[in-house]
């Protein structure tokens, strides 16, 4: 086990080296400095705003999922933690660490806490693809807003109405999963699934889903927006809308099947080839790709430096100390 550990790490370390490299050899660093000068500072703190807000959102979604009763401090701790560990993990370990943060922080357990994060990464698909066609529709075609939000609402209600089916879909991979039980990775993935479904039948009822797709928009609506208030920032020439299309394309290329640290690499490349398909050079769209990851790494790492400034306050309190 310990040998495989090694191997990812090296093998994410050395992939992320590279692509960033790829990318760092193509800046133009003449342009790179005129971009310094030129980025709207202010647009940079209200994308940041807005990616912090992203980091409440999902502390409640955590709290929305728990099984057991947790405060929402806890939650924000453990959504601190979480997004942490998806920046500083290689591969998709962070996800993993991710049930140990809501099993420490939260008081869950194990199977819930993995059922939780399939229930999240289900809806996150869901609403980013659903906000995908619509900045596409609004971007390519003459259509206007209003019937496409309008389509956009009909076929996430549908969506989440199937998820009502999810109980079911389980219980078809666990019958899968049965016949490879006495195999070491299905049988820890059945406990995982047949946790999960028992979690959809007791857990999820149609209030707790309706809530969560309210959490899950709300979420994406604030991470969007925050990435095209980075984006319009660094490069003011481009519609609300393109930057709303650069924010999808930075998110979705988080299920690129390469392994790295955190995305790095592969984020730099996805934005490097966002605004290489919208016209600009290489050289141009390579700083222009760096500054603009730089400022969206900085708000997970700032939303865990407040949440843990603040649990240090707080146990200073004499208020904290008087009623332990």
């Amino acid at each position: 086990m310990g040998l495989r550990r090694r191997t990812i790490w090296l093998t994410s370390i050395a992939a992320s080296l590279i692509l960033i490299g790829l990318v760092v050899a193509q800046v133009d660093w003449g342009a790179a400095r005129v971009l310094v000068l030129t980025t709207n500072y202010g647009w940079i703190g209200a994308g940041i705003a807005l990616l912090l807000l992203e980091g409440l959102i999902s502390a409640a979604r955590f709290q929305l999922l728990a099984r057991t009763p947790v405060s929402y401090g806890a939650c924000m701790r453990a959504a601190a933690w979480y997004v942490l560990m998806l920046i500083g993990l290689p591969a998709r370990l962070g996800e993993v660490a991710g049930i140990g943060i809501i099993v420490h922080h939260m008081g869950e357990r194990a199977g819930a806490a993995a059922a939780s994060l399939l229930f999240q990464r289900l809806f996150d698909l869901i609403v980013l693809l659903l906000l995908m066609t619509g900045v596409c529709a609004l971007a390519f075609s003459k259509v206007a807003p209003l019937p496409v939000f309008l389509l956009i609402g009909a076929i996430l209600a549908m969506l989440l109405a199937l998820l009502s089916y999810l109980e079911a879909l389980l219980a078809i991979v666990a019958r899968r999963l049965i016949l490879r039980r006495h195999e070491k990775w299905p049988r820890r993935f059945l406990r995982v699934v047949l946790q999960a479904r028992m979690v959809s039948r007791h857990h999820m009822d149609r209030k707790r889903r309706f809530n969560l797709g309210a959490f899950t928009l709300l979420k994406w609506v604030a991470n969007l927006s925050g990435i095209a208030c980075v984006v319009i920032a660094v490069v003011s020439a481009l519609s609300p809308s393109t930057a709303l299309g650069v924010g999808i394309v930075y998110n979705l290329s988080a299920v690129i099947p390469i392994q790295t640290v955190g995305g790095f690499g592969i984020s730099e490349v996805a934005l490097l080839g966002s605004f290489s398909w919208l016209g600009y050079s290489i050289e141009v769209g390579a700083p222009i790709a760096i500054a603009i990851r730089l400022a969206l790494i900085s708000a997970p790492i700032l939303f865990w430096i407040l949440i843990l400034a603040g649990d240090a306050i707080f146990a200073l309190l004499p208020l904290n100390r008087d009623f332990p």
